[in-house]
């Protein structure tokens, strides 16, 4: 378990992907990320570049807490996969692809289905 939000006190068990069911971790993800005002750095960070110094940091902060929620919901072998990513969205990115697939792959499973 952990703490979510130093403002919220309420234990929260985090869904732990193992490479299986990864729709129904993800959508878990989605929402935790959502209710701790994370997502937009998971799906669509912020240009950096016209942010002052303070708000880098913030964002800096965000990210490397929406970075630990993911390392921490993976089951050791799915880790592995993304231990060099650097921030939340290349993370989120990098299991987006392997385990849903790209843009490409999608719409080919679509159409067998």
């Amino acid at each position: 378990m952990a703490i979510i939000n130093s403002l919220q006190s309420i234990p929260v068990p985090l869904p732990i992907f193992d490479g299986t069911d990864y729709d129904l971790w993800k959508k878990k993800m989605e929402t935790l990320f959502k209710s701790q005002n994370l997502w937009d750095i998971v799906y669509e960070p912020q240009n950096t570049s016209i942010l002052n110094e303070a708000q880098r940091k913030e964002l800096e902060v965000k990210d490397a807490s929406a970075l630990y929620l993911i390392q921490q919901s993976l089951a050791q072998n799915v880790f592995r996969r993304i231990s060099g990513a650097l921030t939340a969205k290349e993370a989120w990115d990098m299991l987006q692809k392997e385990f849903l697939g790209d843009s490409k792959v999608r719409t080919i499973q679509l159409r067998i289905l």
